[in-house]
């Protein structure tokens, strides 16, 4: 008797603690707010400060392929620097910076393995995305002039790969 007690009670204390782990806000929205992913994310956003009315005001995406070469981002293909314009999710809440991420990939109008399908592609192949995760490539962090970028998503690219993958087989769900 005491053992099927102590059975359930353990098992009542573990199913918050698991579904806390497939949260969005649990692993990967602090991860989203790095300033490895908002620097990106915020650059012609100009009420989020971004670079493009800061320091990089007045210069056109033409140029930006002379710093931000292969050489130093790891890109094959340098003009593929930007992030997508109005996704920023620096200031967000968890639930808006997921919500803001799936109405991004249009999610409302595929189906949940489309959306897992495309999630995935881009947090796991994307090279904008693997250059801001601590050790996903050599060329993670990397800034021109020997510069390098400190806040970037911690714990690798295998953490990273799981906590998404958790994220994802709970339901995608923005909490």
């Amino acid at each position: 008797m005491k053992i099927t007690i102590i059975a359930v009670a353990l098992l009542a204390w573990s199913i918050p603690a698991l579904a806390e782990e497939v949260n969005f806000s649990t692993h990967l929205y602090p991860k989203f707010q790095t300033k490895a992913c908002t620097t990106c994310h915020d650059y012609f956003e100009k009420d989020r400060g971004g670079l493009a009315f800061k320091s990089h005001k007045g210069r056109s995406p033409d140029i930006c392929i002379y710093c931000h070469t292969d050489g130093v981002t790891g890109f094959k293909h340098a003009d593929e620097w930007f992030a997508q314009p109005g996704l920023y999710t620096s200031g967000m809440n968890p639930q808006q910076t997921c919500e803001t991420m799936k109405s991004a990939i249009n999610a409302k109008f595929k189906n949940k393995t489309l959306v897992a399908r495309q999630i995935e592609h881009h947090l796991f192949e994307d090279p904008r995305v693997l250059w801001g995760i601590e050790g996903a490539t050599p060329k993670s962090g990397q800034l021109p002039s020997d510069g390098k970028e400190s806040d970037l998503v911690k714990g690798g690219l295998t953490k990273w790969k799981e906590q998404v993958k958790a994220w994802i087989d709970g339901g995608m769900k923005c909490q």
